[in-house]
């Protein structure tokens, strides 16, 4: 029997089911490491919480009377104050709500040594935050595994996972929820550019309103969406109009318009009660008076003085922190340098520079920076080596410019936004949620190159060089996991 006959039965072999053999036993080797590292990061807490998860443990307590609604005089008041919507303009509702479930009934307001029941609170939260992380990454390699290669599946949740998620379970903030709704919210809309189908656009309204309700915010991430989708409608409506010899797309642009209106409803009627409840409470639906501040310590000391509708209306409204004061009061050049420099913190935070290599959370930029390089490769050899493309199944996908343009510009516009709040939002991991979005697009971007050159009949150890790297990364992830699992005696 020739070799190529003996690999191809191992291919066949490996196609029929061995992939998810190996697949699902991996799975299980990371759910294993990934409850093991959560146990060495502790479950206990000292004696006293920081100011930041004070907030949020204050506010939990508070939204539990809003869980027992009394519908004996009336419905629709129960029925709104039971939805998620307290908030003081910085606490957003969302993981407050979560985590009143847990809270007890005789439970009081902590004012800074933590009670029994605050350390319990604390204790199952922090469980819970692991175990919504480890589900959602188990189901992201599943998904993954049946549209990557089984390396590249593995490297998605191992990045995402220590890099990410778990990492940001150590304190009780809202940061995971955040991190998981930006990502899905990412999906969406790469997916809505490639097929914009109705529900996806309402879809990705209710994603980002549970994402606003956690933390602010997505909204430059939707209206980014917004405008790419857009442009790619006008594109669509000039072909329509235009004569062409024009190929098959899965885009219908006279869907756009319709699916806007849905994404805006049902954004709206998520985030409507939060809305509402500001309005009443401080006297505006979408107070962000926070941002425009120059360090967390002024913010602080501001927005504790103005957490009432009374005081925030008597402040003169050319004192009142917005965009508007803001830009009157400072120089274009101060503005420009507060978005380099916050630009600049944001990829020293997301590729974690300088890179230390003894600890838990993985080196990032390692990763980000290998994938970029092999996306770059793949791109050199599909323009210059492989062979030309025979038909359209060959060919990238009809809608390739508008993903890559959507991506690139969601990078740049969301790294501004996030770094334009680094000054005054200095505690939490919300920043971290442009991670998984650069892997996954990193990764994806690369397994579509390596399809398109496979089914152009491309030489066999270009597919073989690209899994052993991708294979070696995934090693180099689980030797630092393994590495940070020893005795304090023996970790690197």
């Amino acid at each position: 029997m020739s070799v190529k006959s003996v690999f191809l039965q191992f291919t066949k072999l490996w196609l029929r089911g061995g992939r998810w053999v190996v697949m699902i036993a991996c799975l299980i080797f990371f759910a294993w490491f990934y409850l093991r590292a959560f146990q060495r990061q502790g479950m206990t807490r000292p004696n006293s919480l920081p100011e930041y998860e004070q907030m949020y443990l204050n506010a939990a307590i508070e939204t539990r009377h809003d869980l027992t609604p009394d519908f004996s005089k009336s419905v629709s008041q129960p029925l709104n104050d039971w939805l998620p919507h307290r908030t003081d303009g910085v606490v957003r509702p969302l993981w407050p709500w979560l985590a009143a479930w847990n809270v007890g009934s005789e439970q009081t307001q902590s004012s800074g040594t933590l009670s029994k029941e605050d350390q319990r609170l604390l204790r199952i939260s922090k469980c819970w935050l692991m175990g919504l992380s480890l589900g959602f990454l188990l189901m992201l390699g599943l998904a993954a595994a049946r549209a990557f290669s089984v390396p590249a599946a593995l490297l998605t949740i191992l990045t995402i996972g220590f890099g990410v998620l778990l990492p940001s379970t150590v304190e009780f903030l809202p940061d995971v929820l955040f991190q998981l709704l930006f990502l899905l919210i990412w999906v969406c809309c790469v997916a809505a550019l490639k097929r914009n189908s109705l529900w996806l656009y309402g879809l990705i309204g209710f994603l980002s309103a549970l994402a606003n309700l956690t933390l602010p915010t997505t909204t430059t991430l939707v209206l980014v969406f917004i405008a790419v989708s857009t442009l790619r409608w006008l594109w669509g409506w000039t072909l329509a109009h235009w004569p062409h010899a024009g190929g098959t797309s899965l885009w219908v642009w006279r869907n756009h318009w319709l699916g806007m209106v849905l994404l805006v409803a049902c954004h709206l009627i998520t985030v409507g009660p939060m809305l509402a409840y500001s309005k009443e409470k401080l006297g505006d639906a979408a107070p962000f008076h926070w941002r425009w501040f120059e360090n967390e310590t002024a913010m602080q000391q501001w927005t504790t003085a103005h957490r009432t509708r009374e005081t925030l209306q008597a402040v003169p409204a050319d004192e009142l922190p917005s965009y508007a004061n803001y830009v009157a009061t400072h120089a274009p050049a101060a503005v420009k340098e507060r978005l380099w420099h916050g630009g600049l913190k944001m990829m020293e935070a997301v590729l974690q520079f300088p890179w230390s290599f003894d600890s838990l959370p993985h080196e990032r930029g390692v990763f980000v920076i290998v994938l970029a390089g092999i996306l770059c490769l793949l791109l050199l050899i599909i323009a210059f080596v492989a062979p030309r493309a025979a038909h359209a199944g060959q060919a990238l996908h009809p809608e390739t410019a508008p993903l890559a343009f959507f991506s690139i510009l969601a990078f740049v516009a969301c790294t501004l936004d996030f770094g334009w709040d680094m000054p005054v939002l200095t505690w939490g991991n919300r920043h971290l949620a442009l991670y998984p979005p650069l892997v996954l697009s990193l990764l994806w971007a690369s397994e579509s190159l390596v399809h398109r050159a496979r089914r152009r009949k491309m030489r066999l150890p270009v597919f073989v060089i690209y899994e052993t790297v991708l294979w070696a990364l995934c090693l180099l992830a689980i030797w630092r996991v393994i590495a940070v699992l020893q005795p304090d005696s023996f970790a690197a």
